[in-house]
């Protein structure tokens, strides 16, 4: 049988490990990798595909592919906090506008919706198996991804389930997002359809670097 004594000896160097593992979590600091000024655009659309081809499929009016594209402008940061602009440019050359906000430090995330998201953002600098609370993701691997004015460490995460599959990809460096595919497949038990529909999401350019020619 263990005396006290040597249980506190155990316990002693368990204790000390416990808290430094607390210190080193609550000691992490989760830094945006944008600025004030910088923007990204991108080319957003919903893909519909059926196993019967006479099937209805209602279409909410704001998925129908009506955006041309749209862009993101960081307007300021604070600690953890990037305030954007989002500027929605329709095929008929209208525009919305509106305000968006997002924390990436993940003590400060709450049940998360995808709806509520936005363009996902993560902090600078992440790597494999760091989570994305912003696209409730986990870092696969880094793999570097070729651009016109050269080549660019980017993380790369994917995930499947029974209704859900996709790949995302963040650059490391701002931790913005630079391409999404997202199927979400819809059955209907009574009738037997099914119903997948794919979101991508690319970007198409940046101040921060050359995307294309």
């Amino acid at each position: 049988m263990i005396g006290k004594e040597k249980l506190r000896i155990i316990a002693l160097p368990i204790l000390l490990l416990l808290l430094t593992s607390v210190n080193a979590m609550s000691a992490r600091t989760w830094e945006p990798g944008v600025y004030g000024g910088d923007y990204f655009v991108y080319e957003m659309y919903g893909i519909y595909t059926s196993n019967r081809s006479n099937t209805t499929m209602s279409i909410p009016e704001f998925e129908k592919n009506n955006t041309d594209w749209t862009r993101i402008n960081i307007t300021s940061i604070s600690g953890s906090e990037v305030y954007q602009i989002y500027t929605l440019h329709f095929k008929n050359n209208s525009e919305f506008s509106f305000r968006f906000e997002t924390d990436l430090d993940p003590l400060n995330q709450g049940v998360f919706r995808m709806s509520e998201k936005g363009v996902p953002i993560c902090a600078a600098n992440l790597g494999p198996g760091d989570r994305i609370p912003t696209a409730d993701v986990t870092i696969n691997q880094t793999i570097i991804r070729v651009y016109a004015d050269g080549s660019r460490e980017t993380n790369h995460a994917s995930w499947i389930g029974p209704d859900e599959w996709g790949d995302v990809y963040f650059d490391k460096e701002s931790g913005m997002l630079v391409g999404l595919e997202r199927t979400h497949r819809f059955i209907n038990t009574v009738t037997g359809s099914i119903v997948d529909k794919t979101d991508v999401i690319r970007l198409t350019d940046t101040n921060r670097w050359q995307v294309k020619t």
